[in-house]
């Protein structure tokens, strides 16, 4: 993505955007994709004596067809906007689910020793069993629970590490996204990414900052490469 209609300068391979008014200054680039997720780092300076609160949700991306209007959903009946995403409710949402894998694993552990000492407990009792077939039988039952409940450890283990690990680098990136619901004092500002849901059927997209007293819109062009 590029900015356009404003004039931009480059930094570091980057096209950096600005506008200001009395009462906020906006400095703005794309940084790229994480996830479903557009990337813009935003740099807001409250230019006012007053304090000014602030949040992502007063961030909206807008994309647009080719001749800049609004895209609208299939059946028409409505059009597409979307609002940014607030850091602190994401990083909620990952630690429900870093909870849930914790239960579910300490389930799967509870499951799997159940599992191996039942196949235990058959093997011995067939071993003192005086009818062939049946000790044949539960000896049979017994290697076949312990090897079930072994290669379900390793399975369910596999699972927990693999989802602890997106999970964990998921709320690596929400704990450390500056750019959070806050009261700026005057004259000071903040930074961070702003995170949107791309459209991928956009050609353009808007980035909206609205308030009481202040509407700022950067247009960016959006394209896709192909590798």
């Amino acid at each position: 993505m590029r900015p356009i209609e404003q004039e931009s300068i480059v930094d570091n391979g980057k096209e950096i955007v600005k506008q200001e008014n009395n009462e906020v200054k906006i400095v703005v680039s794309y940084d790229g994709r994480y996830q479903k997720y557009m990337v813009f780092d935003v740099e807001f300076f409250n230019n006012t004596d007053e304090p000014l609160t602030i949040s992502p949700k007063d961030f909206k991306a807008i994309p647009l067809d080719v001749n800049k209007n609004q895209l609208v959903s299939a059946n028409g009946q409505y059009t597409y906007s979307y609002e940014a995403i607030e850091p602190e409710e994401e990083l909620g949402k990952v630690r429900q689910e870093m909870n849930y894998e914790e239960t579910k694993i300490k389930r799967a552990k509870t499951v799997n020793t159940v599992l191996f000492i039942g196949g235990i407990v058959a093997m011995i009792a067939s071993s003192s069993n005086r009818n062939p077939e049946r000790a044949w039988r539960n000896a049979n039952i017994g290697e076949t629970m312990v090897q079930v409940a072994q290669i379900k450890r390793i399975a369910d283990h596999e699972h927990y590490y693999s989802k602890m690990d997106k999970l964990n680098g998921e709320q690596h990136t929400w704990l450390n996204e500056n750019f959070k619901a806050t009261t700026l004092a005057p004259h000071s500002s903040i930074r961070g990414g702003i995170f949107l849901e791309a459209n991928t059927q956009a050609r353009y997209v808007q980035l909206n900052y609205s308030s009481e007293k202040s509407n700022i819109n950067f247009l960016f062009e959006q394209w896709f490469e192909k590798r």
